[in-house]
């Protein structure tokens, strides 16, 4: 599956990704908490997720705990 971030939420994006990969944002976060040794506080990830204040490592932590990687393309005008 391809799939092209435009203007929505980030929250709403990783819920999207995680919906069709048949999983939870709090399965996710126990995944990233066993493997990239994350904290385990749903309150504090969710924030995160709403107020887009994710490094982009973390972005790129959970695309792959999702099978999923991050691709810069350049845009051809």
């Amino acid at each position: 599956m391809e799939y092209k971030f435009e203007n929505i939420p980030l929250l709403d994006f990783i819920k999207t990704l995680c919906a069709y990969k048949g999983t939870t944002l709090r399965k996710l976060l126990g995944k990233l908490t066993i493997e990239k040794k994350y904290s385990n506080c749903y309150a504090g990830f969710y924030n995160k997720l709403k107020k887009n204040t994710l490094k982009f490592q973390e972005m790129n932590d959970i695309a792959q705990m999702l099978g999923y990687e991050i691709i810069l393309r350049e845009i051809k005008k």
